[in-house]
């Protein structure tokens, strides 16, 4: 398959949507967590494995998602992925136990991860090579738009009905795209020609490079933004929705830092600059954050920078990413090594943070954690290097 002369931007579109879905799926876990805690009689590790839970599929099933998107075309994964996020995330409404909550959260993250390596495959496919940054910027804004709306919704949510229906948001939110997702188009991928053909190796491109790379900006954003509401209620005294509002301006920062690396790598600036340079002021602010004495407005514009520079890193993974496939047809099978290095961030970090912050609410703990992750991203940007085009 030819690289397109003029980007699709209705599929991508389109394609980016879908991405909203499983953010939505992914992220209602932090505000309802707040509300379920007592109903379920939750711990704070119990917490952190509920949110990483959906992170199984990815983990266990990301190179099969991408194989199946070579195979069958990444749109009908799309779809089914769709499927699966509207069923479990219906179950929300008549969940009772956490062994039921658990089981839907991992029936999501099936759809999940189908989605998180489908949906960049089309817009990969769907985007003329010079648009590549812009469309994967529009790509990486996936998981901060979800969760802004996530976090902005939740607290109207749970004040005027429970969290059972905020559990079920990502089953409504699935429903019309199910419906717009035969607008996208119908990529030939030429599969059949090269069924028979020997696989790429990829552990030879870069890609596992990349998939840790990723892995540890996951980490920082989920056992961040996890434990961030419970932190502003116990820390500072705030209501459940005062902190779940404060906590939405994390990803709602993260949106300009996708947009800002998306229109950098469009006017040549590489994929590594923008993982390594973010992720070194991260250090920096990281460290302010959780040592510094400052006043509230100091600390949301820490916040807020915190999620610029953290929104910067995603966007040029994904511009990195069709770069590692040998040729266009494996960009798939690529995309899905590399999110499972997402699905392993997730499932990880967010119980590792609540076991450092314990029961006692040890919330320094954290720091080490997060700088970790943030050098680890530093020091994998050389190996990277040579896959720049």
């Amino acid at each position: 398959m030819k690289p397109p002369s003029t980007t699709q931007w209705t599929g991508i579109w389109l394609s980016f949507l879908t991405g909203v879905v499983a953010a939505i799926a992914v992220t209602k876990a932090s505000p309802a967590l707040l509300a379920m805690k007592q109903e379920l009689q939750l711990t704070v590790v119990h917490i952190g494995w509920i949110m990483s839970s959906v992170a199984v599929a990815t983990v266990l099933l990301g190179v099969f998602a991408g194989s199946l998107s070579r195979r069958v075309g990444p749109k009908k994964v799309l779809q089914v992925a769709l499927a699966l996020i509207f069923i479990a995330s219906s179950f929300g409404l008549v969940i009772e136990s956490s062994s039921q909550l658990l089981a839907s959260r991992i029936i999501e993250g099936i759809g999940i991860i189908f989605i998180s390596v489908s949906a960049p495959t089309l817009i990969s496919h769907l985007s003329k090579p010079s648009d590549m940054g812009l469309s994967m910027g529009v790509w990486a804004l996936w998981m901060p738009v979800g969760s802004v709306l996530v976090f902005l919704l939740s607290p109207a949510i749970l004040a005027y009905s429970s969290w059972h229906w905020l559990w079920a948001s990502s089953a409504i939110v699935a429903l019309p795209l199910i419906l717009l997702s035969n607008k996208i188009p119908t990529l030939t991928l030429q599969t059949a020609t090269q069924k028979n053909q020997q696989p790429t190796t990829f552990i030879k491109t870069g890609s596992i490079t990349l998939a840790l790379i990723f892995m540890s900006f996951t980490g920082i954003f989920f056992s961040f933004i996890t434990f961030l509401p419970a932190y502003l209620v116990s820390h500072y005294g705030l209501s459940s929705s005062d902190a779940i509002f404060i906590t939405s301006i994390l990803p709602m920062c993260i949106i300009p830092g996708n947009l800002i690396s998306g229109y950098l790598i469009h006017r040549g600036f590489s994929p590594s600059q923008l993982m390594a340079t973010p992720a070194a002021l991260l250090t920096i602010i990281i460290s302010l954050l959780f040592h510094l004495d400052y006043t509230s407005g100091f600390g949301l514009l820490l916040l807020g920078i915190f999620g610029v520079f953290l929104g910067m890193i995603p966007t040029a993974i994904f511009a990195q990413a069709p770069r590692m496939a040998a040729k266009p047809i494996d960009i798939g099978r690529v995309m899905g090594i590399i999110i499972t290095g997402q699905g392993l961030g997730i499932l990880l970090s967010p119980p590792l943070a609540g076991y450092l912050i314990g029961e006692q609410q040890q919330w320094g703990n954290l720091h080490p954690l997060l700088v970790t992750f943030a050098l680890l991203i530093i020091l994998l940007i050389r190996p990277l290097k040579k896959y720049q085009c």
